[in-house]
């Protein structure tokens, strides 16, 4: 019971609060009634007023307040008329500044039952209002849930409210019925954060409430013990002008004392305080007395200014990055749009708020944006999803939104955080880098087929010119005449033809390797073995230059594509032989290291001149110096290109008229 006393206190503080502070009477009744429904967590909260503050005729459906869900009656048709035919056949204790409280299906007015059944009222409370001994009106709770048993504390405080409301609707004698009641609820502000006072203005003589010493530390008799302790308990930065407030609204010349200061704790720390004063007058309306209160609201200027830090920071953030930051609502609707609307989407940020975002999205992106949210609802995750947004102008931007999802402290969706950037350059990039590779893959392909197709096309009737040529000099041959004239012209023949072949063999390995046609078969080979029989079936002719091999280190075992290494070394060697004619004949060294393979190739003829070493690998490329001599200009390409897919190094130094060392670098296995 105590509990529950206790739990009542603070609201009990606030009814009279507003009482005191608002001059309306309106707005002070429909926040009591608001009030009063929560705190005795009720369905149903009215006044009914009588019509007439003289005699009785009739009641007036004035104010309501009904919880979430809860139907209200205030507005409703001819509510009045019946509400009266019910009071009226009752037996008027309401009238007779009695309580009438109970069960809906026990009361014995069978009027009144069946509206009390028809509003679903399981349980009721009538308090009557009387303003100068006259019946004014009446406060009325209903519950809709439950069969609801009035404790006495209840009862206590709703019918002392409604004594409060009385003398607050008195205008001649409100001040000294109202100074009764807070008196009677002196024990109710004792455990509130609200501390009273009442300064008479003929002795300057204050009186204080006992909870001064829960707000500033002080008790009742070292506030008594203190001279001048008024004036001593403000900050210095505030004191002048809330004694200069007080004076004027003594005076008349203001007709308001509120506000909120800084007063000093007996420790010395402040803390802040929201008051106010009501003004008494004699019967002469000369001003007697001031009735105020101090109001204990650190915590909520705490509050305040940590939530004014929040939001300084997130605007702050929101209107300094390049990302379009919203908060929606937990339907979807824009709250909050930072102001990078105008130059992303083309709105001013205020007309968008309150807009639902759906209504701007391309109709063929709706459904993936339905499934998106459903998503988000169910997972509670961050998730980030692209779609087509109408800007301002009627055309369409991408947007890459992401969403967070915005939780209370119980764990429930109230809103939604997201942030969208316009992507429009990057899809139409992705789109013609998807076109470009396409076209790039048909032309590689076309490419590769142009080459297969010429190469073998070339080679066919290269093939038949190069057998008729051995024919036409095996026939010649027989004649055992002087055929020296012609068997110069059918060599030109066969070395033409040769070097037909060549080019049309280094053009085909080429399309497939660009193509990406070629595969690797490791296997392990003899190297030393293996450049024998490579130079002595390729280039060591009887009679004609021969390559010098050189070994150096201990022979290891040479993991690789044999093939591969082929097309590898006969281009290097070829271009050896190739250009250097008349010099010294080229060296082919083997290097065996510890975790690697050398070999390199040396020529000591034309060498390359520098301006073109940067272009050697460039496919069809040829040194300005080897005009005279044929090549394809693919040799050092398909060498590069073969090294690498081995996992090996090209490593190449030259000087013109000097000659070339090309060095290839290999590891003994492949991975």
């Amino acid at each position: 019971m105590i509990q529950k006393m206790e739990r009542l206190l603070p609201y009990v503080s606030k009814i009279n609060n507003y009482l005191l502070e608002y001059s309306s009477i309106d707005d002070a009744l429909n926040l009591c009634i608001r009030d009063i429904g929560l705190e005795h967590n009720i369905d149903r909260c009215y006044i009914l007023k009588n019509k007439n503050n003289n005699d009785f005729v009739g009641l007036n459906y004035a104010y309501e307040w009904c919880d979430t869900g809860v139907k209200p009656y205030i507005n409703h048709f001819d509510v009045d008329k019946i509400l009266n035919n019910a009071f009226l056949s009752s037996d008027s204790i309401l009238y007779k500044d009695k309580l009438s409280f109970g069960l809906g299906k026990d009361i014995d007015n069978k009027l009144l039952k069946k509206i009390l059944e028809i509003r679903t009222v399981k349980s009721y409370f009538f308090t009557p209002i009387f303003s100068d001994n006259v019946f004014w009106g009446f406060i009325g709770l209903e519950d809709c849930r439950s069969e609801r048993i009035w404790s006495e504390r209840e009862i206590f405080v709703l019918r002392s409210i409604a004594k409060s409301l009385g003398i607050r609707l008195s205008q001649t004698t409100a001040i000294s019925q109202l100074e009764r009641t807070v008196e009677k609820f002196n024990f109710f502000m004792s455990s509130s954060n609200q501390a009273m006072w009442e300064f008479d203005i003929e002795t300057e003589k204050t009186n204080f409430s006992l909870n001064w010493y829960g707000i500033l530390g002080y008790t009742n008799e070292e506030i008594n013990d203190i001279p001048d302790f008024w004036t001593k308990i403000f900050s210095p930065s505030d004191k002048d002008k809330i004694l200069k407030d007080f004076k004027d609204f003594t005076a008349g010349k203001l007709d308001k004392f509120e506000g909120t200061t800084r007063i000093i704790h007996k420790k010395g720390h402040y803390i802040f305080a929201k008051y106010s004063g009501l003004l008494k007058l004699n019967k002469k309306g000369i001003p007697k007395k001031v009735i105020g209160t101090y109001m204990d609201i650190s915590e909520l200027v705490e509050k305040e200014k940590q939530l004014s830090l929040s939001e300084t920071k997130f605007r702050f953030i929101a209107e300094n990055t390049t990302d379009l930051i919203c908060q929606h609502s937990k339907e979807g609707d824009l709250l909050y749009v930072s102001s990078l609307s105008n130059d992303i989407i083309g709105y001013n940020f205020e007309e968008l708020i309150n807009k639902c975002p759906w209504n701007f999205i391309h109709k063929r992106d709706l459904s993936n944006i339905k499934k998106y949210y459903h998503s988000i609802v169910k997972n509670k995750e961050i998730e980030t999803i692209t779609f087509r947004f109408r800007k301002f102008d009627g055309t369409y931007i991408w947007l890459e939104t992401t969403t967070k999802v915005m939780l209370d402290s119980e764990k429930k969706i109230i809103g939604f955080q997201t942030s969208s950037r316009d992507i429009t350059k990057r899809i139409k990039a992705d789109k013609e880098m998807k076109a470009a590779f396409l076209k790039e893959r048909k032309f590689n392909e076309l490419k590769s087929n142009f080459v297969s197709i010429a190469s073998h096309q070339f080679r066919t009737p290269l093939t038949v010119i190069y057998s008729n040529a051995e024919l036409l000099e095996m026939k010649i041959n027989n004649f055992q005449k002087d055929s020296t004239e012609c068997k110069v012209i059918i060599s030109r023949i066969k070395n033409e033809v040769e070097r037909m072949t060549e080019l049309m063999n280094n053009i085909l390995v080429f399309g497939k390797q660009e193509a990406k046609k070629i595969e690797k078969v490791i296997q392990p080979i003899d190297l030393n073995e293996f450049i024998e029989t490579l130079t002595k079936t390729y280039f060591n002719k009887v009679d004609g230059a021969k390559i010098k091999v050189i070994k150096k280190g201990a022979k290891k075992i040479f993991y690789t594509d044999e093939s591969l290494i082929v097309h590898i070394l006969t281009n290097v060697i070829n271009n050896a032989f190739k250009y250097s004619v008349g010099k010294p004949d080229p060296e082919l060294i083997i290097i065996y290291l510890e975790n690697t393979i050398e070999i390199q190739v040396v020529d000591y003829g034309l060498g390359i001149p520098k301006k073109d070493i940067p272009y050697l690998f460039t496919s069809f490329f040829r040194a300005s110096n080897t005009n005279s001599i044929i090549g394809s200009g693919l040799g050092l390409v398909i060498v590069k290109q073969f090294t690498e897919f081995l996992n090996g190094t090209v490593e190449l130094k030259t000087k013109e008229n000097f000659g070339t060392t090309i060095k290839l670098i290999f590891p003994y296995e492949h991975q």
